[in-house]
């Protein structure tokens, strides 16, 4: 483990309430936008128990992603488990000519996720926000082109019906239009924020406002994929692709996902290095870093690990992720192990 500066620590344990402050009046009024939407949610979720894997693979997207060409080494392998996407990962996927058998979708942005799906608004949107073409992700989508955009509306449209969305009732009104209108078989549910037992618990107001079930997500996509995975499908097994929880040692900190956010709270572009810690990988003995918000996503995956039954294995290949309650393993060892 690194040495972590005092700054670093200090930042990282304002995550949390810098996440609530930017989100909560939000999800909120996303979740009752959506309210009269709610056709189904997770526990109407019915389960093939004859037919069904208890082991899986979580499809998240972080830079390793592409980097290792996971995507197309799954389809190659002919895995026979269950496949959850991550919305970010979703369209990659397709493209590779594999279907998962769940997506799930978080964020409340109200421009940005809806690109992963393929936006109908996406030239205007793309003229305020310069997200995509700063992230050390999928190409495709920092190249931003009409025609890419295009194409991704057309291949959701093509597959949606096959794979069931597990949407957060967090997910903004762009967002909800966009997947019913590519016509996802749609099962809701409620982010656990806080604490429902407090008097002025975001949780507690959500409960009011449709009367689903919640789970954890950790802050993360990634993390509510495998609450789902563990919780939902009680699935035996999961490997986890593409959950870097960091950057490679090579990415430039400008490409890093939260960089204008963290220059705007330390106010300089001065002495970065202190908030962006290494990490070496046990898989490879390489190098990565890390940034403040993604190492608070990793703290939180970790006490969620440690508490569950399910046997996590971090195929990633790279990254910060591992620690008690993950096992780091090659792919295809996974995928020979499972079969």
């Amino acid at each position: 483990m690194p040495e972590f500066t005092d700054e670093f620590s200090k930042l990282v344990s304002k995550i949390g309430e810098i996440g609530r402050e930017y989100h909560n009046n939000l999800i909120l009024d996303n979740a009752l936008s959506n309210s009269q939407y709610v056709k189904k949610n997770i526990g109407d979720l019915e389960i093939d128990k004859e037919n069904f894997s208890d082991t899986g693979i979580l499809i998240s997207a972080g830079p390793s992603l592409f980097q290792r060409n996971t995507i197309n080494r799954i389809k190659e392998s002919n895995f026979n488990g269950v496949l959850i996407a991550i919305d970010a990962s979703y369209v990659a996927c397709l493209r590779n000519n594999l279907i998962p058998d769940y997506v799930l979708t978080l964020d409340p942005h109200p421009s940005r996720v809806i690109r992963w799906f393929g936006d109908p608004n996406f030239e205007s949107n793309k003229k305020f926000d310069d997200y995509f073409e700063r992230q050390d992700l999928d190409l495709k989508f920092r190249n931003n082109t009409v025609d890419t955009n295009n194409e991704n509306i057309e291949i959701v449209n093509k597959y949606a019906k096959k794979t069931k969305l597990i949407a957060c009732t967090s997910i903004s009104d762009s967002l909800r239009k966009r997947v019913i209108e590519a016509g996802f078989d749609i099962y809701w549910w409620n982010p656990l924020v806080d604490n429902p037992t407090l008097s002025n618990s975001i949780s507690k107001k959500l409960s009011k406002i449709n009367k689903i079930p919640f789970f954890n997500t950790g802050g993360n996509v990634g993390t509510a994929g495998w609450v789902f995975a563990s919780a939902i499908l009680n699935l035996k097994q999961l490997a986890l692709v593409g959950m870097d929880m960091g950057y490679y040692r090579s990415t430039d900190y400008s490409l890093t996902q939260t960089y204008y956010e963290l220059i705007q709270n330390i106010g300089t572009k001065r002495g970065l290095d202190k908030y962006f810690p290494e990490f070496i990988f046990p898989l490879d003995n390489e190098k990565y870093y890390t940034d403040p918000t993604y190492y608070w996503y990793r703290e939180n995956f970790l006490k969620l690990v440690r508490k569950s039954k399910i046997k996590t294995y971090n195929c990633t290949e790279g990254g910060t992720l591992f620690g008690e309650g993950i096992e780091c393993a090659y792919l295809e060892d996974y995928i020979q192990k499972s079969t």
